[in-house]
């Protein structure tokens, strides 16, 4: 069933990797994983330590060395495989970093802002 609902939410997202680390708000505990794929609002991260549903966290993404840094909370979890995170309030500086990666996954292109943002 989790399975199901994880391709469900899933789609739209792009395929993209990148080092993750997420660190629970209530606690400090850290996981760290890699991002199977991207979006606008979300992504998945392989770890063997999944936050269970519910749990909000601040997550870094780091890519190239252009590191993302938003809040999150996880949307589902699956053990020892990952858990499919929702972007929660990403700052407007952050923001170009985020559809700049888009766009180099084959999303849409790039605004000016987000290019200059990321060079």
């Amino acid at each position: 069933m989790e399975l199901a609902r994880a391709r469900r939410i899933g789609s739209g997202r792009l395929p993209f990797a990148a080092e993750v680390r997420g660190t629970e708000l209530d606690s400090g505990r850290e996981t760290w994983g890699e991002t199977a794929n991207l979006s606008k609002g979300g992504c998945y991260v392989r770890t063997r330590q999944p936050f269970s549903q519910g749990t909000l966290l601040v997550i870094e993404i780091t890519n190239n060395g252009v590191r993302f840094l938003t809040d999150a909370k996880v949307a589902y979890a699956i053990e020892s495989d990952g858990m499919g995170l929702s972007f929660v309030n990403i700052p407007a500086n952050e923001l170009p970093i985020l559809e700049h990666w888009l766009a180099s996954a084959g999303g849409e292109r790039p605004t000016e802002a987000s290019r200059e943002a990321t060079e």
